[in-house]
């Protein structure tokens, strides 16, 4: 829920009444539907990826690093443009949502197949949400290890129990926030951060509650 305006604290004029930009800054089979039928797994009779981890392991294997980079720059430059913001606004909507993963902030850690950083493209999103009029909720939905196995964070792990909580960097997933924070405090427009999205209800709620309240307590500092 957005924020009231109280105490001196930023917040919404007016509720959210929106729409989420999925499958651009973080892919998912369905809203990024196009790019997973294009690239399907090469030795797999025509099966598609489940997450945008594997999607980039197909990625890399068929195209190499620079091949892959490029699709993936070709698809961040056409999934959203302007246009959208605009039309978005003209149905009289107020506000986007926008999912990315923590690697478009950060770059890919090691090991990761993930391609970034690509912060410009956040960046982007702000001036447009500005210039046209619209409020954006910038929500870090793929955490670092993964805030859960499925694939709205990034990387679907099967079988079930191959991902663990501990997996999840919560201390990787602060410094991500912060810089989001730091980057945007003075963006008028932007009047929500999300710090997580889905949690697994595997992960213990004491701890799960430690992190809202270290990530509440961090975003504020910043400004």
């Amino acid at each position: 829920m957005p924020a009231r305006q109280q105490r001196g604290v930023k917040g919404p004029a007016e509720p959210w009444h929106g729409v989420s930009l999925g499958g651009w800054l973080l892919l998912e089979p369905g809203p990024s539907y196009p790019l997973f039928e294009e690239h399907p797994f090469p030795d797999a009779e025509g099966e598609e990826a489940r997450c945008e981890w594997c999607l980039m392991e197909v990625l890399h294997s068929t195209k190499g690093a620079e091949g892959a980079a490029e699709v993936m720059r070709r698809h961040r430059e056409r999934h959203i443009t302007k246009n959208d913001f605009q039309r978005i606004r003209a149905c009289g909507m107020n506000a986007v949502r926008l999912p990315f993963g923590s690697w478009v902030v950060m770059g890919p850690r090691e090991g990761e197949p993930y391609i970034g950083s690509g912060i410009e493209f956040i960046d982007r999103a702000v001036d447009w949400a500005e210039e046209v009029g619209l409020q954006i909720v910038l929500d870090l939905h793929g955490c670092p290890g993964g805030e859960s196995g499925e694939a709205p964070c990034g990387r679907r792990q099967r079988p079930h129990g191959t991902w663990q909580w501990q997996q999840w960097d919560f201390q990787a997933s602060l410094k991500v926030l912060e810089v989001v924070a730091q980057r945007y405090c003075d963006r008028s427009c932007v009047t929500g951060i999300a710090v997580c999205n889905e949690p697994s209800n595997e992960v213990p709620l004491t701890r799960l509650c430690q992190y809202y309240d270290q990530a509440i307590t961090l975003i504020r500092s910043c400004g």
